[in-house]
C-alpha cells in the first residue's frame, strides 16, 4: 500500500518524490518497475488536493511482432480528499473526490497510482522499429510444383483418395 501520512502536514504546499515498488502499487513486477511519483499536496483545513504524476517502465509484448519491449509510460491525475459531504450521496459519488475524515491520519494513494500507470499504456502496443518490418500476410506450406505427389504420408492415403474421387 502506497499512504501518506497527514498527521504532521501544516497547512499549505507539500512535494513529495515517492519510488514505491510495483507490489506496494498493486502492479505486476513482471511488467512493471522504476515506479516514480511526483505528488503535490494542497493541505487546507479539512480537505486535501492531491495533484500526483506516476512515470514507469513496462514490459510490453509488441502487437504487431509478439516480441517483448519495454517502454516508458507516465499519466496525471487529480484528486479531492474532502469532508464525507463533498463525495456526495450513494449513486452521485466522483472518482476525483474521496473522503477524508477529520480524525484520518494518513491518506491512500495506491489505488489511484495503480490506476494511473494502467491508463498510461498505450492501447495499441507497437516495439520500436516493428512498423518497419514486413509481415507475412500468406500462410500454409509455400506450393511448389515440384513435389512429388508419391511422397505423401502413408497415414494420409485415406484422404488423398477422396481428394482424387473428386
Amino acid at each position: 500500500m502506497l499512504t501518506l501520512d497527514i498527521t504532521s502536514l501544516p497547512e499549505g504546499i507539500h512535494h513529495l518524490e515517492l519510488s514505491p515498488s510495483a507490489g506496494e502499487v498493486n502492479l505486476d513486477p513482471s511488467t512493471f518497475r522504476d515506479i516514480q511519483v511526483d505528488a503535490v499536496l494542497q493541505h487546507h483545513r479539512d480537505r486535501i488536493l492531491v495533484k500526483l504524476q506516476a512515470e514507469a517502465t513496462a514490459e510490453l509484448t509488441c502487437d504487431r511482432t509478439l516480441r517483448p519491449y519495454e517502454q516508458a509510460v507516465d499519466g496525471n491525475y487529480n484528486v479531492l480528499f474532502g469532508p464525507p459531504s463533498m463525495v456526495g450521496r450513494e449513486g452521485e459519488e466522483f472518482d476525483e473526490v474521496r473522503p477524508l475524515d477529520s480524525t484520518d491520519r494518513e491518506i491512500d494513494l495506491t489505488e489511484i497510482v495503480r490506476d494511473t500507470l494502467l491508463l498510461a499504456i498505450p492501447q495499441r502496443q507497437v516495439a520500436p522499429g516493428a512498423e518497419d518490418e514486413s509481415i507475412t500476410q500468406a500462410f500454409g506450406e509455400p506450393a511448389d510444383d515440384d513435389t512429388d505427389e508419391s511422397e505423401v504420408d502413408p497415414r494420409w492415403s485415406e484422404l488423398k483418395k477422396l481428394k482424387d474421387e473428386e
